[in-house]
């Protein structure tokens, strides 16, 4: 995480992307209502993955005890003393300046501070009620109630209320939102296989993109992948329409499962986020072999196979 110490208060100074400073309580990011700080002194903020920052005020910003020039970018480095409006005053060190950082900040304890990197379960792993997670696809990050499926797509310095608490959200990124939330991007043709025991106790799965196999392994969540191709498969033959075909309820998939809901959530994360690093970057979008819409799921795969018990069960293409 990126941050400043206040040297008087010896409080940390979390830093957004592009963080104001100044004397204009309602209109900067950080506050320092002393005289002869502007009302706007000061911008940094994360360009190219450098730190910059940009004197923009009546009095002047010194660095080491050097005074910067006015509006021409300075590139800190870790350990730097910042002086606001007068050497020797309203003083500030570069503690931390990673590139990669995102957390959220409690507003009732500044000292309580949530790390993540990808994606994490929240307030902790073993008893979670929210997921926040990153997607590769929009560029955007989101928390999720795993009991409601509510999701809020959080904004670099923005408030989101969770686990009896208000938090300030951080995100170091210069990433932009390039799609439009309620869109999901098209999948290439791809195809799935799934290996099932005969007691159906473990699934192994392998993706097959561009002419590629990728071996996923056998895990927990590739079971909720099999009950999603079934009911794809089912309706298939069903003859109902494509759009139409291999949606459940999450109340559904929970009853076939035998989980509680949130648990399903972490399952349907858990898949999303392995069949994301399967695509790479190369090919994000995979993790929208998912879908969801409505409190409905399904698998959006063009070709399934099923082997049980080293029989072939189904073989078909959407």
């Amino acid at each position: 995480m990126a941050y400043l110490i206040d040297e008087h208060k010896l409080e940390k100074i979390y830093l957004k992307s592009y963080h104001t400073i100044g004397r204009y309580k309602f209109n900067v990011d950080t506050l320092i209502d002393q005289p002869g700080v502007s009302r706007h002194h000061a911008i940094i903020e994360l360009a190219q993955g450098k730190w910059l920052i940009r004197d923009v005020s009546t009095n002047g910003i010194w660095i080491n005890d050097k005074k910067v020039d006015k509006n021409l970018p300075y590139q800190l480095c870790e350990n730097d003393k910042i002086d606001f409006a007068a050497q020797g005053q309203n003083s500030y060190v570069v503690a931390n300046l990673s590139d990669d950082c995102q957390y959220l900040v409690s507003q009732t304890n500044s000292k309580q501070v949530i790390e993540v990197k990808d994606q994490a379960l929240l307030p902790n792993s073993d008893d979670p009620t929210h997921i926040i997670y990153f997607d590769n696809v929009l560029n955007y990050w989101f928390l999720e109630d795993l009991n409601t499926n509510d999701r809020q797509a959080l904004i670099d310095g923005g408030l989101v209320s969770a686990f009896n608490d208000q938090w300030l959200f951080y995100s170091a990124s210069t990433a932009a939102m390039t799609k439009h939330l309620d869109n999901q991007p098209t999948v290439k043709p791809c195809g799935l296989t799934f290996n099932v025991s005969q007691d159906e106790e473990s699934t192994q799965l392998s993706v097959e993109l561009s002419g590629e196999s990728v071996d996923l392994g056998t895990r927990t969540h590739h079971y909720l992948l099999l009950l999603l191709a079934r009911t794809r498969i089912q309706d298939k033959r069903a003859g109902n329409d494509l759009d139409e075909q291999g949606w459940l309820y999450r109340e559904e998939l929970v009853k076939a499962l035998g989980v509680q809901m949130n648990h399903m959530n972490i399952m349907v994360h858990r898949a999303r986020k392995q069949l994301c690093d399967a695509g790479g970057e190369v090919n994000p979008e995979l993790a929208y072999l998912i879908e969801t819409s409505n409190g409905r799921v399904r698998l959006n795969s063009q070709d399934i196979t099923i082997i049980k018990g080293r029989k072939l069960e189904t073989r078909i293409t959407i």
